[in-house]
């Protein structure tokens, strides 16, 4: 299935709280179509993903709402381990079989992370 298209310039997250290396989960475009992201960030690189297992389409967070990040570079999908580089999205292990997330185009502008 095809992500709806979202706008550019769409607010999704103030930088302060994704954590420097981090990732965090946000929810985006309209109640009936909306998507769950991730936002990543490693220093002043920041990057947006479909929360979406490649492996097995779940949703990469654990129950309580956070995304496991190791080693500062890694996201690890809660559900079977696969596991992502926090910068690109790429597969860097586990049931993944080399397939990456889909990114997200964003742009850091004032200290907020907009859809570009």
């Amino acid at each position: 299935m095809t992500p709806p298209e979202l706008p550019r310039g769409l607010l999704l997250a103030r930088l302060e709280d994704v954590p420097d290396p981090g990732a965090i989960v946000v929810y985006a475009g309209e109640p009936d179509t909306r998507l769950s992201l991730i936002v990543a960030r490693q220093g002043e690189a920041v990057s947006c993903f479909r929360n979406r297992c490649s492996h097995a389409n779940y949703p990469l967070q654990r129950a309580d709402g956070r995304i496991v990040v190791q080693e500062g570079r890694y996201m690890v999908c809660a559900a079977h381990g696969a596991s992502y580089t926090l910068g690109e999205g790429a597969c860097a292990g586990g049931p993944c079989n080399g397939a990456g997330l889909e990114r997200i185009a964003v742009v850091v502008r004032d200290g907020d992370v907009f859809t570009s």
